[in-house]
């Protein structure tokens, strides 16, 4: 089961006290929408997690506004942090096994090892996630995570193209190359089932150099896919993460992945028809007011 699924299922809990249908629940608390007569209410009323939710006019929450954070903001939520070992250098975000290669065993003389068919002799060694390159550069990888539910009303909110802007201030004086930056979503319907994209496209922030735009023309099912930007060192950036044919959604977790080494995060905030949809921002590691 998602994180963002248990999410739901826990909100639903709250609000109804029975999650045999939280489809008909929200619809029973849909008398606010979550865009006009619900507030922000503190999370230690109704559940014990440090994040804020919202709440409808009898006082049941339906819904956990637009924020971001670091893992450790996650505290008592029920949401678990990412895997901390990440290759920023990977098309999979998060990796399950510790990467490895196959690298031939060297004598001390300097002389490749053989076996007694003459055979050069080859083991299997783990590959570091955080390797310097040949400059001696050194990336260090961080996350931030964003988060948003609204089980307010009996439907899910459809919005694409630009979904999330994360504002980065890239550092001086860092060498020139990709930067890759990386991210994991996690959907849900209204209704608790997960809708994972059918495929996710990670981007990259190019430094000293133009970089092709990311291209999903041909794309025809669900796409999440991050951008392409060219920048300068010192330079800040706006990237952001976008939905293609988005089949309706009604939670989000998205855990983004960057080389803190190299930038830092100045925002994140939902972008586009998210931002409507989600009716709120927050600064990172804050509560929206």
């Amino acid at each position: 089961m998602s994180n963002i699924r248990k999410r739901i299922i826990a909100l639903t809990a709250v609000a109804c006290v029975a999650v045999s249908s939280v489809a008909s629940c929200s619809g029973s608390n849909s008398g606010n929408s979550g865009k006009g007569g619900q507030s922000s209410a503190s999370a230690g009323n109704n559940m014990d997690d440090n994040l804020d939710h919202i709440v409808n006019e009898d006082g049941n929450i339906v819904g956990t506004p637009f924020q971001t954070g670091s893992p450790e903001d996650l505290a008592n939520s029920g949401l678990t942090p990412p895997d901390p070992d990440v290759d920023l250098n990977s098309a999979d975000p998060v990796s399950k096994e510790p990467a490895t290669e196959i690298v031939e065993v060297t004598e001390a003389n300097g002389e490749k090892a053989t076996d007694a068919n003459g055979k050069v002799v080859t083991q299997i060694v783990t590959k570091p996630t955080q390797a310097s390159d040949a400059s001696g550069y050194k990336s260090k990888m961080e996350s931030r995570y964003c988060l948003w539910v609204d089980i307010s009303k009996d439907s899910d909110y459809i919005f694409n193209d630009k979904f999330i802007k994360i504002t980065f201030k890239l550092k001086d004086n860092i060498p020139d190359k990709d930067y890759p930056v990386r991210f994991t979503p996690d959907f849900s319907s209204v209704t608790g089932v997960s809708t994972p994209p059918d495929k996710v496209i990670q981007g990259n922030i190019r430094v000293g150099g133009s970089i092709e735009a990311q291209n999903v023309s041909s794309e025809t099912g669900f796409v999440a896919y991050g951008d392409n930007v060219s920048a300068k060192a010192g330079d800040t950036v706006d990237y952001y993460i976008n939905l293609k044919n988005n089949p309706g959604l009604a939670a989000i977790l998205v855990w983004v992945y960057y080389d803190a080494n190299a930038m830092e995060v100045v925002k994140l905030m939902p972008a586009g028809e998210f931002a409507e949809a989600s009716n709120g921002s927050a600064d990172i590691g804050k509560k929206p007011n």
